[in-house]
């Protein structure tokens, strides 16, 4: 079945990821707006994708597992409804041709099999495949909804008066508010704000925002899209960036912390060592004479 890019990209897992990986790949792909989450229970991974359709997941075959247990957890996804959307690709430091060649021969993997080097070609690669994909989509930041979060607000100083927002969206590229709407005047359009402080999680910094769009709603609000302004410092950004990826985690413990494990066993070595690591083997799909006979 085709699998088309999703519109809203998608998230983005690294199972075991080596301490090279995390610092020199996936701190990379968090600064350059991808929604990447690390792993390390790959006895909750199954439960946790079918709850996440249309991820990525990258698989550390260098870590816990011995190869040819990782080919039968890797397998396991074939042909499992729940998992059908999930594009699954491979990560190594250094493994040897010939188990390369058994995972690319006889895997469907959409997300290829890396070798992952602390060089910038390796990285260009790597979001190469991310692209393709479509692991951004059309979006350009990751945006979280912060409406319910309690430790994200907002103040505004402007003339000799102190205005309270609430913080509807955030990005590392700006922020949707809501306010009363008496002070709408003041969110005029292309309006260059100064003063305006955010304060996420236990940190609070003052930037500069240009309005975007002002909206006045019925009930006596108004909602503003204020984009931070372009001499913004990247410190801020990442400021903003980081929080994101601090609330993301957190939402993620809490599905991994009510998945029970998989206790299936993927210890049958005898497939993976008859495999042949040049040809693919034929699926049902792939013998049409035998459909036919049946």
């Amino acid at each position: 079945m085709e699998k088309e890019n999703p519109i809203f990209g998608r998230k983005v897992f690294f199972l075991y990821p080596s301490f090279l990986m995390e610092k020199h790949l996936l701190d990379f792909l968090k600064q350059s707006e991808y929604e990447v989450y690390k792993l390390i229970e790959y006895r909750k991974v199954r439960s946790l994708l079918s709850s996440n359709p249309n991820s990525m997941l990258f698989v550390n075959i260098d870590a816990e597992l011995s190869y040819y247990e990782w080919y039968n957890f890797l397998k396991s996804f074939k042909n499992n409804p729940a998992l059908e959307s999930i594009q699954l690709g491979i990560v190594s430091e250094g493994v040897k041709t010939e188990d390369k060649g058994k995972f690319i021969a006889n895997l469907e993997l959409e997300g290829g099999f890396s070798i992952i080097e602390n060089s910038t070609s390796s990285i260009q690669d790597f979001i190469e495949i991310l692209e393709k994909n479509g692991a951004r989509g059309r979006r350009k930041y990751i945006r979280l909804d912060t409406r319910n979060m309690r430790d994200v607000n907002g103040y505004l100083a402007h003339g000799d008066k102190l205005y309270s927002i609430n913080i509807k969206d955030i990005s590392s590229a700006g922020f949707a508010i809501t306010y009363k709407q008496d002070i709408a005047p003041v969110f005029q359009k292309n309006a260059r704000l100064t003063n305006l402080s955010i304060t996420a999680g236990r940190k609070s910094q003052v930037c500069s925002c240009i309005v975007f769009n002002t909206m006045v709603n019925n009930d006596g609000t108004a909602m503003s899209v204020l984009l931070l302004a372009s001499e913004t410092p990247d410190s801020f950004r990442t400021f903003i960036r980081n929080y994101i990826f601090e609330k993301n985690n957190i939402a993620l413990q809490n599905q991994l912390d009510a998945i029970k494990k998989d206790l299936t066993s993927y210890t049958d070595a005898s497939e993976y060592k008859n495999l042949r690591s040049d040809v693919k083997v034929a699926t049902n799909e792939e013998k049409p004479e035998e459909k036919k006979d049946e």
